[in-house]
C-alpha cells in the first residue's frame, strides 16, 4: 500500500539553478588573464565546464515519472523498489533522499524538487515523511 504517491516533472528551478553555476563557472574560465601557451588548458577547462553542464541537464530531465513512497521505508521509482537509507534531508525547496536499489544494491541519491510536484503534493509528502519515523530498519 502506497503512503504517497505522485507524478515527478522536471524541475524547472534545477535546471536554471545548474545552467546559471555552468554559466558563471564557464565566465570565470573565459574571463581569467591566461597566458597564450596555456590556451590548451584554457580550452579543456571549458570543455569540462560545457560536458558537465550537459551531463547535469540531462540527469535532471531523468528525474521524472511516477514515485510512490510506501512503507518500510521503501519508493518504487522508474520500475524499480528502492530503501530509503536514513533520515531524508527536507528544506523548503526539496528533498534528498539516500536510497539503495532493492534488487542491486546500488545507492542512488534523488532530489526532489518542490516544483516538480505541485503545491498539494508537496504538503503531503513533507507530512508523510515527518509523520513515519523513517530511520533505517534494524
Amino acid at each position: 500500500m502506497a503512503l504517497w504517491q505522485s507524478e515527478l516533472r522536471v524541475s524547472w528551478r534545477a535546471q536554471w539553478l545548474s545552467l546559471l553555476l555552468h554559466g558563471v563557472v564557464a565566465a570565470v574560465v573565459l574571463l581569467l588573464p591566461w597566458p597564450l601557451n596555456y590556451l590548451p588548458v584554457w580550452l579543456l577547462l571549458l570543455s569540462l565546464v560545457v560536458l558537465d553542464c550537459v551531463r547535469s541537464q540531462r540527469r535532471i530531465n531523468a528525474r521524472h515519472g511516477v514515485i510512490k513512497l510506501l512503507e518500510n521505508q521503501r519508493v518504487r521509482w522508474q520500475e524499480r523498489d528502492w530503501q530509503i537509507q536514513g533520515k531524508p534531508w527536507v528544506i523548503r525547496s526539496g528533498i534528498l533522499l539516500r536510497l539503495r536499489d532493492v534488487a542491486t544494491a546500488r545507492r542512488h541519491y534523488l532530489w526532489i524538487a518542490a516544483d516538480s510536484l505541485d503545491q498539494e503534493e508537496w504538503r503531503e509528502l513533507r507530512q508523510v515523511l515527518a509523520n513515519n519515523d523513517m530511520q533505517t530498519p534494524s
